[in-house]
């Protein structure tokens, strides 16, 4: 019963941003300038109650509580521009971010395969919250023609362009899938983690110098599950009650981007970084996990 309490609350929580959003999305879609801004302005409004309302219905329902871990969290600025990192797991986490973050920074945007566009409500809504929308070819595209990973970097850097200049926060997951049993038995022997899928560093070196003249910083998160195997049935149903999230906040300028866009897909610095940052999170992961 308390799950079906639940899915109705979220829904209603959904379907009131159609009369909301619709009408703004409209008028941002017919005005310009400063009108325009100002329309965008009211979205981000709405996109960022709904995430507040997630957050509420959970904590009512369930109690859900998320503690949070991190010296320089406090210094974050809903008019900085971010470039966010975390481990992946359960579909869960995306929302475990959004209410960590909400209001803090400004709101989080993500890459989203174009196909997803078409999506009822949701597509639209992350239309006119200026998600950033990318074509990506299948493995199967890519062997039969390799040059398309560059295209794909390259539609990647021009969807970029939009946010320099402006406040941003845009979240990567690095590692490209979610964790789950059956990727961490097939990728045993090429994985040096216990906790982590391997992490590419293409996809955010090539954003990173993209944007590297607007950056502030990076946020390095690390969510830690009291369950081996979350899902986001059991964040929703009320199994996981209390997780902690460990946030690292690290200035631009400690970060090794590379200057160079023709380099930026194969920097080895920026490898390394991330590489680094990798064993840093499979570690305090480890350690959470043993000490329960």
């Amino acid at each position: 019963m308390g799950l079906i309490i639940a899915y109705i609350l979220f829904l209603l929580n959904l379907l009131w941003i159609i009369p909301t959003m619709y009408p703004l999305y409209i008028w941002k879609l017919l005005t310009s300038g400063s009108v325009r801004r100002l329309g965008d302005r009211l979205l981000v409004k709405v996109g960022e109650a709904w995430i507040e309302n997630n957050y509420r219905i959970s904590r009512f329902l369930y109690g859900v509580q998320f503690e949070v871990v991190g010296e320089n969290f406090q210094k974050l600025k809903p008019n900085g521009s971010y470039m966010i990192i975390c481990n992946h797991q359960s579909w869960s986490d995306i929302y475990i971010i959004q209410s960590v973050l909400n209001r803090k920074i400004p709101l989080i945007r993500f890459f989203i395969k174009d196909s997803l566009k078409y999506v009822p409500v949701l597509g639209h809504a992350w239309l006119a919250l200026d998600f950033p929308f990318v074509k990506r070819s299948s493995r199967e595209q890519l062997k039969k023609n390799p040059e398309l990973a560059t295209k794909d970097l390259e539609n990647v850097k021009r969807v970029c362009e939009k946010f320099n200049g402006m406040p941003f926060s845009i979240l990567n997951f690095l590692e490209g899938h979610r964790r789950t049993p059956e990727r961490m038995a097939k990728l045993l022997k090429k994985n040096p983690y216990k906790h982590l899928l391997r992490p590419h560093s293409g996809g955010i070196s090539v954003v990173s110098t993209s944007l590297r003249n607007s950056l502030d910083a990076f946020i390095d998160l690390t969510i830690v599950y009291p369950t081996e195997n979350p899902s986001f049935l059991d964040l929703m149903s009320g199994k996981i009650r209390k997780l902690k999230v460990f946030i690292d906040v690290i200035p631009r300028e400690q970060v090794p981007i590379e200057e160079n866009e023709q380099f930026a897909p194969m920097s080895k610095k920026m490898k390394r970084w991330v590489d680094d940052r990798w064993a840093v999170k499979d570690a305090l992961i480890e350690k959470e996990m043993s000490s329960k």
